[in-house]
């Protein structure tokens, strides 16, 4: 366990469960270029890019939480 688990912090989706390794899936498709149809493989690229595009978007929302509102401007 992480620091930040026994802390009693906030569990991340995206770092500490299973979900993580979903942006390792281009690698298998790479890794099996030669044995499977090229759409498996682009299949994978897209499961990557999916979770790398999902947890960017987790993040900046979590950040953007810790920033005040703008003041009104009359």
């Amino acid at each position: 366990m992480s620091q930040a688990q026994l802390g009693g912090a906030e569990r991340d989706l995206y770092r500490d469960t299973w979900v993580r390794y979903l942006g390792y899936a281009n690698e298998v498709g790479e890794a099996f270029r030669s044995l499977v149809p090229a759409a498996v493989v682009w299949l994978s690229y897209g499961v990557a890019s999916s979770y790398v595009l999902a947890d960017a978007i987790d993040k900046g929302k979590k950040a953007g939480e810790d920033f005040l509102p703008l003041p009104q401007l009359d």
